[in-house]
């Protein structure tokens, strides 16, 4: 029953268009009072009236013309039959009301003015009784689409307001978090550079004041110092890098290249670091070539990240997996590994400032912003990251979407 309704008039408008052709059991018990001839005539004008009516929901393009031949069967009732007939008005006010402003300015003036030519026409007649029942139509026809219209503005802008209130709010709710998330990156931050710099400034004054006199202990210290520079200069360089990829101007070299031998490149630059660690690779990249545009160094630097946290992250002997699909719209890098694994509390902040796969490893020579990072490059390439802590392969699976331009 309900497709049959459906073939009728569009899903979406409901049962509205149902309410308002009710209508027509009034004008029709009338018509068949009529006689035989008029009575036939008058059932074509109905079946052109509701064709119309019908047409005006599934052709909104054409709406006004269809409205237009509405209103034109109603003036014929009107004149030919009886004036009473323009009770008709009130089945196609609701298109009326659909219609913008200028073509209701002209549709419910020219009604008007028809409108008018009756009640004079019934006043010459002598039927005064009639001028009274001619107010309603007049109304509907007239005024009634500019209250409807003016209602449902109202209506909208109610919405309209509520809808910017709730996007306010949401924008405070953010910006206080955002505050919040500032305020304990500075203090990461300082924590991250305090250790180090602690270190080097107790090694060097301990060597500076000659407390240290062993050619072995003194080259250890030096060690030590030379290790902790490079950790600081390491979180600075991380540190401009988040702060560079945060700014709304950051420059994005886009080339078209093949996508299959980019990644292909970017995991021989680690191959050394998975030997040292006799990790098992299973790589799974097309042999065809796929040209995407994207920026070849902010690419590797994301990618990168992974591959680098894969291989700290895990024990010797983990097995990788690297993979490359397509759709028609996106590329697919995959990530993964059958490791240790992430859990899900840490996985949903994962991609947050100074968040580590494990709390618990604060010295691990990570600054903790490197899935910060990855995070902000894959946006820049209008692309997506997510982290699968339960693939159908392995412990962890870091996916990038790319779209295909």
């Amino acid at each position: 029953m309900k497709k049959l309704l459906n073939r009728i008039f569009p899903e979406k408008e409901g049962i509205i268009p149902f309410l308002y052709i009710a209508n027509l059991i009034f004008p029709l018990f009338f018509l068949f009072q009529e006689s035989q001839g008029k009575l036939l005539i008058g059932l074509l004008l109905m079946v052109a009236f509701v064709v119309a009516y019908r047409h005006a929901y599934w052709s909104s393009q054409h709406i006004l013309a269809f409205v237009l031949v509405q209103l034109s069967i109603i003036l014929v009732f009107g004149f030919m039959y009886d004036p009473l007939y323009i009770y008709m008005i009130f089945i196609p006010v609701y298109q009326i009301v659909r219609l913008p402003m200028q073509w209701m300015y002209v549709l419910c003036g020219l009604f008007t003015f028809f409108g008018i030519i009756l009640i004079y026409q019934v006043v010459l007649s002598g039927e005064y009784y009639a001028i009274l029942n001619l107010g309603p139509p007049l109304f509907g026809g007239s005024i009634l689409p500019f209250m409807i219209k003016g209602s449902i503005k109202y209506k909208e802008m109610s919405e309209n307001l509520r809808r910017t209130a709730e996007e306010l709010e949401q924008k405070n709710r953010e910006m206080t978090r955002l505050e919040e998330s500032k305020k304990q990156m500075l203090a990461d931050i300082s924590h991250d550079l305090k250790t180090p710099i602690t270190t080097i400034q107790g090694y060097s004054r301990a060597l500076f004041e000659g407390v240290v006199s062993d050619e072995a202990q003194t080259e250890r210290y030096l060690k030590y110092i030379y290790d902790k520079s490079i950790r600081v200069t390491s979180l600075i360089d991380e540190l401009f890098m988040f702060s560079k990829l945060d700014s709304p101007d950051v420059p994005i070299q886009k080339d078209l290249k093949d996508i299959c031998e980019f990644y292909r490149g970017v995991i021989v630059e680690h191959f050394d670091l998975f030997e040292e660690k006799k990790m098992e690779l299973d790589i799974d990249i097309p042999d065809e070539k796929i040209m995407v545009r994207f920026d070849p160094k902010l690419l590797n630097r994301a990618i990168s990240n992974l591959l680098q946290n894969t291989n700290k992250y895990n024990p010797e002997r983990t097995e990788i997996y690297l993979r490359l699909n397509r759709t028609e719209t996106s590329i697919f890098i995959e990530v993964g590994d059958k490791g240790v694994g992430i859990r899900d509390e840490i996985a949903q902040i994962l991609f947050e400032p100074f968040v580590r796969g494990d709390k618990s490893r604060k010295n691990d020579g990570g600054s903790g912003l490197g899935l910060a990072i990855t995070k902000k490059i894959i946006e820049l390439h209008d692309g997506t990251i997510q982290v699968d802590t339960s693939p159908k392969i392995g412990k962890t699976n870091f996916i990038i979407e790319l779209p295909i331009e």
